[in-house]
């Protein structure tokens, strides 16, 4: 038996308890040794063994991340241990107290009943790094709870709480027992009832409306019609999940197999994974203010009425927060105030939140003209014009816009889903994890940046994307034919006038991306030489969630090493006469003559 099952006995049924801690969680399930003690117990019960519990020491014990690692293709795969519980000839129940994601996702549709508590969560997470799930969910969970549900949840790769999963037939039973020997019980008794195994794949609730099913995966195909932005994970994941309907069990299963196979070696698959490591990487706490405590945010101070900073407000009281909002201009502070009533009332309109909640949030939300009333705030998102009143040393200061940051002040730039947080080394450990804390609290990717940079990474991308735009254009390719290349690449392009009195250019699609990419990685190039960040994925990320580069192309850095920085390079040198965007800059050389990808280290100076 593996190190990490503890079993025990109870009345006639068998505890299988995961016993990984906090740092085997995330790769639990993918570990070989876990899954052959798991497949032993289930295929060698004691005599008089009615029923299989099987459950975690820790909340994390189904969580992920999922990534795919070299030790899944070890017998037993995944796919024996889910086959191994369904053919168990005993009731086998998982009780799920904390996050079911990826392989916990799949495991957990395996059980012949799905208990979890009222926190618990499931996220089926593949398609994000652009796999299908591989152990047969698409084939369990259709038959559970339908097409357009299974589609629903599988492409959007959210958390569904238990209640919303209990509604639609995800989960069994919720058990809402407030102490642990309580939630066993229940759930030692619910599975004592069975009177005999029920296998996810010989459930057919889902399948009660051919119609609608059918219909739904008629939806979703012509949902994802457009080519340059449909993911090949989606789209074989709804072939997959068709197939459901259409085959038996075991073809289906067979089915699911070899195409998510074929997709896991895809170059799109690669560019999705490289993204969804970078946002693990930012998701993590930063090795040097690791040894801090952060404070909770619960009062939020916002010293200038910035449109940009709306959503945050926004966020913070849907949080429960407190904020107080300083605007010494009427005609701004009534603009503000409108914006944030506005997407409220809009919310409210699209069922994202109902009325009490837009009234309790408004609540919260003080406008004041005299900054004195910042002095009680956790944490200040302010404007560089706005005078600030003496604050405690441990309130961070976020400061946005152009102009002079206040002394101990942080430089914060908001683009799309990025907020990307300059951290000089200079930088009090319990603030800066406090400013940190709050902005991922936030939902957003966090970047930091090794300066106080103004316009920061996306500011420099988006100017050297716009730069390499206009020089095509002056060249006398027409403003339509670059939109048209864009847009077939996945990037959406407005705004572009044409040049006066150049004779036209033709130009290929390919050569316009390849510009395009190119004066973008020969910008991220001299960021990182610079020292604003040592980090490839990091530059990825804020062109993907701040700037809408298309996510299943991995960002400008990693198109750059799949197509090869001596290529690159040798583009650069070609076009630079062009316009100073294709100038190449020295850290490629040092790259090229390392024979490094923008993997490798770029020394700064």
């Amino acid at each position: 038996m593996s190190e990490l099952i503890r079993t025990g006995h109870d009345s006639g049924g068998m505890d299988l308890v995961i016993e990984a801690g906090s740092g085997q969680a995330a790769v639990a399930l993918g570990r070989r040794d876990l899954r052959d003690g798991l497949v032993a117990a289930l295929t060698s019960l004691p005599a008089g063994v009615s029923f299989v519990l099987i459950r975690g020491a820790v909340a994390a014990a189904f969580a992920g991340p999922d990534l795919p690692q070299a030790e899944d293709a070890a017998s037993p795969t995944l796919s024996d241990l889910c086959a191994a519980i369904e053919a168990c000839p005993v009731p086998v129940g998982i009780l799920l107290e904390g996050t079911a994601s990826g392989r916990g996702a799949e495991v957990y549709l395996a059980a012949h009943l799905r208990l979890a508590v009222p926190a618990a969560r499931v996220v089926f997470s593949s398609v994000s790094f652009g796999q299908v799930p591989g152990a047969g969910a698409t084939q369990r969970l259709p038959r559970l709870v339908g097409a357009e549900h299974a589609l629903r949840l599988m492409r959007a790769a959210r958390p569904v709480p238990a209640a919303e999963a209990l509604a639609i037939g995800l989960i069994d039973q919720v058990l809402d027992q407030s102490e642990e020997p309580e939630v066993l019980a229940t759930a030692r008794a619910a599975l004592r009832a069975m009177a005999a195994p029920r296998p996810s794949l010989a459930r057919t609730e889902g399948f009660r409306d051919g119609r609608a099913y059918l219909a739904a995966i008629a939806a979703a195909r012509k949902e994802g019609s457009d080519p340059a932005t449909r993911s090949k994970a989606e789209a074989a994941l709804i072939d997959c999940v068709e197939a459901a309907l259409l085959l038996p069990a075991d073809q289906g299963l067979s089915f699911a197999q070899t195409l998510g196979t074929e997709i896991a070696q895809s170059a799109e698959a690669a560019a999705l994974t490289h993204i969804y490591r970078a946002e693990l990487r930012a998701a993590q706490i930063p090795a040097a203010l690791s040894q801090f405590e952060a404070r909770l945010v619960r009062h939020l101070g916002v010293a200038g009425a910035d449109p940009a900073l709306a959503g945050l407000v926004l966020t913070a009281l849907s949080r429960g927060a407190s904020v107080t909002l300083v605007e010494p201009q009427r005609d701004r502070l009534v603009a503000f105030l409108q914006t944030v009533a506005a997407r409220q009332e809009a919310a409210v309109k699209a069922g994202q939140m109902t009325a009490t909640q837009r009234d309790a949030d408004w609540a919260r939300l003080s406008p004041v003209v005299d900054a004195s009333a910042l002095g009680a705030a956790d944490l200040i998102l302010a404007q560089p014009e706005v005078v600030l009143p003496a604050l405690a040393k441990t309130v961070p200061v976020l400061t946005t816009g152009r102009g002079a940051l206040a002394v101990g002040a942080y430089r914060l730039v908001l683009t799309g889903r990025v907020a990307e947080l300059g951290l000089p080394a200079s930088s009090v450990g319990p603030v800066a994890l406090t400013a940190w804390a709050f902005l991922r609290r936030m939902g957003l990717h966090v970047v930091l940046t090794g300066q106080q940079s103004a316009i920061g990474i996306a500011g420099r991308l988006a100017a050297a994307g716009g730069a390499a735009l206009r020089g095509l254009v002056d060249m006398g390719v027409p403003p339509d034919a670059v939109r048209a290349a864009l847009r077939a690449f996945g990037q959406s392009l407005n705004g572009l006038a044409p040049a006066q009195d150049v004779p036209p250019r033709p130009m290929e699609d390919a050569e316009i991306c390849q510009r395009w990419l190119a004066a973008l990685a020969n910008e991220a190039a001299r960021l990182m030489q610079a020292g604003l960040t040592s980090t490839p994925g990091d530059i990825d990320l804020v062109a993907v969630a701040g700037l809408g580069f298309p996510r299943h192309r991995g960002g400008p850095l990693h198109q750059a090493d799949q197509r090869g920085l001596l290529i690159l390079r040798r583009d650069l040198m070609q076009w630079q006469a062009d316009a100073p965007v294709w100038v190449p800059v020295a850290a490629l050389d040092a790259l090229v003559s390392l024979g490094r990808g923008f993997a490798g280290a770029i020394r700064t100076e």
